[in-house]
């Protein structure tokens, strides 16, 4: 998995690229929690070029936004596939962040 991370104002914006898998998850981990979230307002990932993510990967999003959400904060998934939607969805994850094609 590749990632890079542009920073702007209170708001994240982190693309990735492959798969996120255990390995990945614990790197995305990693360079997240270099932000230092306390300063941020929003994390913004964009998924156009993921092509697949476990449930190590949706832990860390779920922990992200658990680190978020105290503080007004939110967590936005961005050109998800039609399968990660599909996934991300069913597990009404929709219903914490927000979900986008």
């Amino acid at each position: 998995m590749e990632l890079t991370i542009n920073t702007a104002s209170k708001r994240a914006y982190v693309q990735l690229k492959g798969t996120i898998d255990e390995a990945g998850a614990e790197e995305l981990k990693t360079r997240i929690r270099q932000l230092h979230l306390d300063n941020l307002q929003e994390l913004v990932f964009d998924f156009a070029a993921v092509k697949h993510i476990g449930s190590a990967g949706i832990g860390k999003l779920l922990l992200f936004y658990k680190d978020m959400a105290p503080r007004g904060g939110s967590l936005r998934i961005e050109n998800a596939s039609a399968p990660i939607f599909d996934l991300l969805t069913t597990l009404k994850l929709d219903t914490i962040f927000i979900i986008s094609r």
